[in-house]
């Protein structure tokens, strides 16, 4: 397969950052006026070092349903990830970098493992 570039983690990047806005907006309704600019680019460090992950996985892969599989091992994880970034504004910054990224990596893994055994299967 195709290797993906590292310059799509960025996509999960910005993702990670939509997504604590968009949370942020339909949980008080309104925008946050009191985040500062290095508080969206910790969450776009941290959703790019997740992206950095699934990159890692998904190029590994040798055939593409086991690039399917690790993709919604990810994307099926990605809710909990994102809540954790935000529980990890409780330790401050290098809590929202790290995190996060132990679902993405626990679960990724797995999904890893699983393309594994879908391809000796299929």
């Amino acid at each position: 397969m195709k290797k993906l570039s590292v310059f799509w983690a960025a996509l999960v990047g910005l993702f990670s950052v939509v997504w604590q806005v968009g949370s942020f907006y339909l949980r008080f309704g309104r925008l946050n006026e009191l985040a500062t600019p290095l508080d969206y680019i910790i969450f776009f460090l941290s959703g790019t070092l997740g992206g950095l992950i699934l990159i890692y996985f998904l190029n590994r892969q040798p055939t593409s349903k086991g690039w399917w599989v690790v993709l919604a091992a990810f994307v099926l994880v990605s809710p909990a990830a994102l809540f954790m970034m935000i529980g990890g504004g409780l330790l401050g910054p290098l809590g929202v970098l790290i995190f996060p990224q132990i679902p993405w990596a626990l679960f990724t893994w797995i999904g890893s493992l699983v393309a594994r055994l879908v391809k000796r299967s299929g």
